[in-house]
């Protein structure tokens, strides 16, 4: 009967940290993709999934004349100036390796290659800007455990991370003024500052049965810049947001489990995949 009090209230305390969470204000983030309970001195993991992104939100400082760049006509907008905002989407495959050294820090590297274009507003329409090859990212980060998970109590955790994308943009549709080149040649870099707050617990359904739903806030500061590589301009921006998110881990066996994360908030960020503990 204790036990069943016990995960009760765990089960209480995750969901009122869960509801706060979506209390912040919504932005854009990248999965974390594990949980916040602690891991043993010396442990191993890595992690391969997928994550998406549908209409993230980068933002744009732009002077009066609102270019972009001056070559095929790409403009942010008409005689304007300030704050722009441009939606991103996009897909990549991922992989994370975590090494936990000693008793409280987890350290880890990322790297991912897929898709990504954005939509640009332009002076009488909204250009979608893409390419043909496959953008980059890779960065590192760093976990800390301050709150183990037990019977009682869940875990909590602090994630720090730094993350650089990398996207080739060589097409725009629909392009613009009649007889001019709808190819061009810029590139986005997206430098990602994250820091995020997290907490999970480990709830045992049965012999063979467990789930650990896990959920948090994150801060992420996304510094844009757009080079056309054809006269050296630049265009960028920077924005910052608190977001929501959820996830939930589920293990199978002693060594492996699946996992799945997601936002909702301003944009859609989603990711599921699995991991391996060595």
């Amino acid at each position: 009967m204790n036990c069943n009090k016990n995960i009760d209230l765990g089960i209480r305390r995750l969901v009122v940290a869960i509801g706060l969470a979506f209390a912040a204000s919504a932005g854009h983030a990248q999965i974390l993709g594990t949980s916040a309970r602690q891991a043993s001195g010396g442990s191993l993991k890595f992690l391969a999934y997928y994550q998406g992104v549908q209409d993230q939100i980068l933002r744009f400082t732009v002077n009066d004349s609102g270019m972009c760049s001056a070559s095929n006509g790409v403009t942010f907008s008409c005689g304007q100036a300030g704050d722009i905002d441009v939606k991103g989407s996009g897909g990549a495959a991922a992989m994370k390796i975590v090494w936990q050294p000693w008793e409280r820090f987890q350290y880890y590297g990322m790297f991912s290659a897929g898709e990504y274009s954005i939509r640009a507003p332009s002076a009488t329409i909204t250009n979608l800007l893409s390419g043909d090859t496959r953008g980059l990212t890779y960065g590192v980060g760093v976990k800390a455990s301050v709150v183990p998970d037990t019977i009682v109590t869940p875990a909590i955790a602090l994630d720090l991370s730094i993350a650089r994308s990398l996207y080739h943009f060589n097409r725009r549709f629909p392009g613009g003024s009649p007889g001019v080149s709808n190819n061009i040649d810029q590139r986005l870099e997206l430098m990602t500052y994250q820091f995020a707050v997290e907490s999970s617990h480990l709830f045992t359904l049965s012999e063979h049965w467990k789930l650990e739903p896990y959920g948090g806030m994150k801060w992420t500061r996304v510094q844009t810049d757009l080079k056309d590589l054809v006269d050296g301009s630049h265009a960028g921006g920077r924005k910052d947001s608190v977001t929501p998110f959820l996830g939930f881990r589920v293990p199978v066996g002693d060594h492996e489990a699946f996992f799945g994360e997601a936002s909702f908030i301003d944009g859609y960020h989603y990711g599921a995949g699995l991991e391996l503990r060595f």
